[in-house]
């Protein structure tokens, strides 16, 4: 019994320290590295001029987002494009999600998305009217119903705009 307690706690020290291995090489790479938050967007074309309306660049199902131009943080998460702005969503509450604090005190980001970059402000979004529109925008690309948890949760929006 010893011997088996004692592999399982290898097991589980190895898994550990692979995990915290993983977490600070994704610190260095180039983006997030799965769902692991990485460094500094580097790759990608530069466009120091945001598109005024965002309706026609390829903004797919996530997008990856630096935050904290001081030390580098990089995030994947949802986007949608509501009346040509370019809208983030932050379950804020959420303990694991780090960049919404990171953006309340920097609002400059990077955006990286269809392999160009984008340096951009992130401001949140206060108006309730815009608020109720954002949900129903992101509930509808992301098929969040109704009834779901999704949908019940407090969520900020930031938009992005040009610096």
């Amino acid at each position: 019994m010893s011997r088996t307690l004692r592999r399982i706690g290898l097991v589980l020290a190895g898994a550990i320290a692979t995990g915290a291995i993983l977490a600070a090489g994704a610190r260095f790479h180039d983006g997030p590295l799965g769902p692991l938050p990485g460094g500094a967007l580097r790759a990608g074309e530069l466009v120091p001029s945001p598109p005024a309306d965002w309706t026609h660049v390829r903004v797919g199902e996530t997008v990856e987002l630096e935050t904290r131009p001081h030390a580098p943080w990089s995030v994947t998460t949802w986007a949608v494009v509501h009346e040509g702005g370019l809208y983030l969503p932050a379950d804020f509450l959420n303990p694991i999600k780090r960049w919404p604090v990171f953006v309340l005190a920097d609002p400059e980001v990077v955006l990286r998305t269809g392999g160009r970059r984008y340096p951009l402000s992130a401001r949140r979004v206060e108006d309730p009217g815009l608020i109720k529109a954002l949900r129903q925008a992101f509930a509808a690309k992301y098929g969040i119903t109704e009834g779901s948890a999704s949908a019940r949760i407090e969520v900020w929006f930031f938009r992005l705009e040009g610096r």
